[in-house]
């Protein structure tokens, strides 16, 4: 795929593929590879397992690491839904009104890991 149509495609996905190149120095294959590695990150596999348990504490802590990780990478549509994801978490919100955030931030996932395997082939 051409530079240009990968930009294009995580840029559809909310991703700031030109901030997160510069987070990587300009380095491409380094950035990369970062992207690939995100993919087998178990952040939101285990936010999804605390969250369905009712475990809203571990799941906090999950989302957060998960938020961390976009936000490094500059995928900043996931940062911003696992972002609203801790804030409700942190101020004490019930299961009952996390789980349209959950599934929001479930959804971002989704499409940035899609996103991530349409651009770099995996």
């Amino acid at each position: 795929m051409e530079q240009l149509d990968i930009k294009q495609v995580f840029s559809d996905a909310g991703v700031d593929y030109n901030k997160g190149l510069e987070r990587f120095m300009g380095n491409v294959a380094l950035y990369h590879k970062f992207l690939l590695k995100f993919l087998g990150d178990g952040s939101f596999a285990h936010f999804k397992e605390s969250f369905a348990a009712g475990n809203l504490e571990t799941a906090g802590k999950h989302v957060h690491t998960l938020k961390g990780t976009a936000g490094n990478l500059s995928l900043m549509r996931l940062f911003a839904a696992a972002d609203e994801m801790v804030q409700a978490v942190r101020a004490g919100k019930n299961c009952d009104e996390l789980k349209p955030l959950a599934v929001q931030v479930e959804k971002v996932y989704e499409e940035t890991c899609n996103a991530i395997r349409s651009a770099l082939g995996e």
